[in-house]
């Protein structure tokens, strides 16, 4: 289950500047406050007031630690635990107040169900199958974390349909314990899901789906490295001065179809590493919806060297902050008014999933995203380039398309970086905008992403480290070797719509079989206008359309959806018309070509302890090393662990493989296979059902010998199969571990 001056050899440039119009930043209007439980004078009529007094380090079950009031009935000491009894249930009634400085342990005994809670200077450790659910109820009450105060989440639940304010901290989740859950209710009474049938608690007579928590000015509510689910129709807000963090490179957020986070202005929703929100469970929502994320505020992506995703419905005009690595997210996200993202880093805005009009840029990502299988969409480059003088200009140059004027820059002239600035307040909306350059005695050439680190690639003097939009500019900053020609900007006449440099057609991190061999990609390409679209294929980098041609046709303007077919690792790069009349190309995108493996039976039936066998093929042929791994199935999803049993093909790719499974259970058996010959090393997308029944019991040695005569000889029709039907397995996918983990599911 489940973000500059000139100094030495800089040369700073100066050229027409682009309008991006300034973009306003929405808040959420603030809901009306709803009133907090007293945990000082008189016990509101009709509840029961519990305050905590007993030791630090105590726990929370213990009855002799609470306080019990209620008005004009004194009661005896008990904890306000629900262990399934109506006596002990406080959904309607009950209110918790922990003022003191203290840390209480919940355990798997734990399960509170009150009206509200109130925690001051104390910590709530909230371990493992615990939970704390408030109602608010009739009496509409609030919930508080105050700002010295901490709720830590381990495995367990905290949420109800009340709503939680947060002035403190709340770790929502950490590593080496299981998935920590944010969840409205827990009123469902299906098996494994809820309460017992029968043991509900009186709050679900009337429950709704209108559970919040709120992380306000000074707060955090923080994912401490490991993966975390947000449920049910459950709300998170960050309000002003409030943050919602993603820690490490595995921390992510499963959010079902359901859930919505908002950044309220003044608020932060932070990355730092490579976190990422996927999405949960579909709670019956449609395909084509994914958890509504909207920004009023900021995102920012602070640490981490890779690649992060935002698998949502995005809305909203906030600040996007990339400050390291990558960030995509889905649909037309901008970076804002106040965004910005800094040399070597890399925002994705590009639109992904089904397909629809022709540059239809808020299609969301197609809901098939989890921690396991994460979708990214285009990176387009952007960077601050402070201190740039502007050359206002207003013109269009209908011949070249170039935004006028064109900028000389005389060589030879010292390398470093080019910076630009491009405004224009005639234009409505930035287009999508590509950098060229013209050197005498040769084309124009477009100018490249730079790799990681600004590093120039192969073959070309000149790259693109970074794009930043400011108020009505739009900045870039170019690595130059060789600075020398004449730069000029234009829409881009053709461009990959989906394509994540460096990886195209593969998944990134742990790499799963393509489909079939050769494998065939469609990706979507976006032309500027109609005409002949050629795509190349190349083994060897370049920034220019060259190599084999894989694809040749008229295509519309928009985006074309273009199958690439391709049989080995390389380059692919779209070629088209551009607006001065000359070819122009997309620059080098890296794919990954895998071989692919079918087996001779995908279901089988064993014996635990016995030899079982399984044959198949990889294609293309030729001498492989053959990796078998395996997982006993208990639940619904299993890691595949390797079996330690390694075989070679024959020349035409067979294999055969032996293994014992060493109980009885349901098993999963995959192969992972070394590419050579330009492909890359895969686990097989394919794999095979085991059932394993125990051995049967050897029967006694007869106490008697005596001759026995012959039983009659009969024969029955068969009644079914011997082996049930392979149901269809969902695929597996990489994992998010450090090394390479891969998930089956059921």
């Amino acid at each position: 289950m489940s973000r500059r001056r000139r100094a030495g050899g800089v040369l700073v440039l100066v050229v027409l500047v682009l309008v991006v119009p300034v973009l306003a930043v929405l808040g959420a209007a603030a809901p009306a406050r709803a009133a907090t439980a007293p945990c000082t004078g008189p016990v509101p009529a009709g509840l029961t007031r519990y305050t905590w007094h007993g030791p630090d380090g105590g726990a929370w079950k213990t009855d002799g630690s609470w306080d019990t009031e209620r008005t004009g009935q004194p009661l005896a000491h008990r904890a306000p635990n629900y262990d399934g009894t109506p006596a002990t249930d406080d959904s309607l009634t009950g209110y918790v107040c922990v003022l003191t400085d203290t840390r209480v342990l919940l355990d798997d005994e734990t399960h509170v169900h009150v009206l509200a809670l109130q925690v001051a200077q104390a910590t709530l450790a909230v371990g493992p199958n615990a939970r704390v659910m408030v109602y608010g109820g009739p009496a509409g009450y609030t919930s508080t974390v105050a700002a010295d105060a901490a709720v830590e989440l381990r495995g367990s639940t905290l949420g109800g349909p009340g709503e939680i304010d947060v002035d403190g901290q709340v770790l929502w989740g950490a590593t080496g314990t299981g998935a920590a859950t944010l969840d409205n209710d827990f009123c469902d009474t299906a098996p494994g899901e809820g309460f017992p049938p029968g043991e509900q608690v009186a709050a679900c007579a009337g429950v709704s789906k209108t559970g919040v928590l709120r992380v306000r000015s000074g707060g955090t509510l923080a994912v401490g490295g490991r993966g975390v689910n947000l449920s049910d129709g459950y709300r998170l807000v960050a309000a002003s001065g409030g943050r919602i963090r993603v820690d490490g490179g595995t921390g992510y957020v499963a959010a079902d179809r359901d859930t919505a986070i908002a950044v309220e202005a003044g608020g932060t929703f932070e990355l730092k590493g490579d976190g990422s929100v996927f999405e949960g469970v579909a709670n019956n929502r449609p395909d084509g919806e994914l958890a509504h994320f909207t920004n009023a505020g900021t995102v920012t992506k602070s640490a981490g060297t890779g690649r992060s995703s935002l698998n949502v419905r995005y809305d909203g005009s906030g600040g996007i902050d990339v400050l390291s690595g990558g960030l995509s997210i889905a649909g037309g996200a901008t970076v804002g008014a106040t965004g910005t993202v800094v040399g070597g880093a890399r925002l994705g805005t590009g639109s992904c999933g089904t397909a629809g009009a022709a540059g239809d840029a808020s299609r969301p990502c197609d809901p098939a995203t989890s921690a396991d299988d994460p979708l990214y969409a285009v990176y387009r480059p952007d960077r601050t380039a402070a201190g740039v003088a502007v050359v206002e200009g207003t013109t269009t140059d209908a011949a070249s398309g170039d935004l006028q004027p064109a900028v000389d820059v005389t060589a030879p002239v010292a390398s470093g970086s080019l910076s630009f600035a491009f405004h224009d307040t005639a234009l409505p909306a930035a287009p999508q905008l590509a950098l060229f350059r013209r050197r005498p005695g040769l084309a124009s050439e477009r100018i490249p992403l730079c790799r990681r680190g600004g590093a120039i690639p192969a073959k070309v003097t000149a790259c693109v480290t970074g794009r930043f939009v400011v108020s009505d500019e739009v900045r870039f900053r170019v690595n130059a070797a060789d600075p020398g020609g004449r730069w000029t900007l234009r829409p881009s006449g053709v461009d990959f719509v989906r394509l994540v440099d460096p990886l195209v057609g593969s998944r990134s991190g742990c790499l799963v079989m393509h489909p079939s061999y050769p494998n065939v990609s469609t990706q979507p390409v976006r032309m500027a206008r109609a005409g002949r679209l050629r795509v190349w294929f190349s083994t060897v980098e370049n920034t220019q359309a060259t190599g084999t041609l894989v694809h040749d046709r008229t295509a519309q303007a928009g985006i074309n959806q273009v199958p690439i077919r391709f049989s080995r690792n390389g380059w692919v790069a779209a070629q088209a018309r551009g607006a001065d009349g000359t070819d122009e190309s997309s620059g080098a995108f890296r794919v990954v070509a895998t071989p692919t493996v079918t087996f001779a039976r995908r279901s089988k039936a064993a014996l635990a302890g016995r030899r079982l066998l399984l044959t198949g093929r990889v294609v293309p042929g030729g001498k492989r090393v053959v990796d078998l791994y395996a997982v006993r199935v208990a639940g619904r999803s299993g890691l595949l662990r390797r079996a330690n049993v390694r075989v070679r093909t024959d020349r035409k790719g067979r294999f055969t493989v032996a293994y014992k499974p060493p109980r009885a259970g349901r098993y999963v058996l995959a192969v992972q296979v070394q590419g050579k010959d330009g492909l890359t090393t895969a686990m097989s997308r394919r794999a095979v059902r085991v059932r394993v029944k125990a051995p049967p019991p050897r029967p006694p040695a007869p106490a008697v010998v005596r001759d026995v005569r012959p039983a009659e000889q009969t024969t029955t029709a068969p009644t079914g199969p011997t082996v049930d039907p392979l149901d269809v397995l969902g695929a597996f996918y990489p994992g998010r571990a450090a090394t390479c983990a891969f998930q089956v599911r059921y």
